[in-house]
């Protein structure tokens, strides 16, 4: 899917968390969470994810973000 590929290249995220990321993209569960999640959804949570990372929310999760994430790469490394 390149469009998946483009919007993933074009991102701005934090190198810490790309790495993480990249490391648990190798695992199963990254792949399963590709494969059970629509990747419009995974998007839009990665989103909203990165907006209260950038706002310093409360309800922010660094391991959520990194299973998401990790599961967006499992599904562009999937479909290309």
């Amino acid at each position: 899917m390149t469009d998946l590929t483009t919007h993933l290249t074009q991102m701005h995220r934090p190198g810490l968390l790309v790495k993480a990321a990249t490391l648990a993209c190798v695992t199963g569960d990254a792949h399963r969470r590709a494969r059970r999640r629509p990747v419009g959804k995974l998007l839009a949570e990665e989103e909203m994810l990165n907006a209260a990372r950038m706002g310093g929310g409360m309800g922010y999760s660094p391991t959520r973000h990194v299973q998401v994430m990790s599961a967006l790469l499992a599904a562009a490394r999937g479909e290309s």
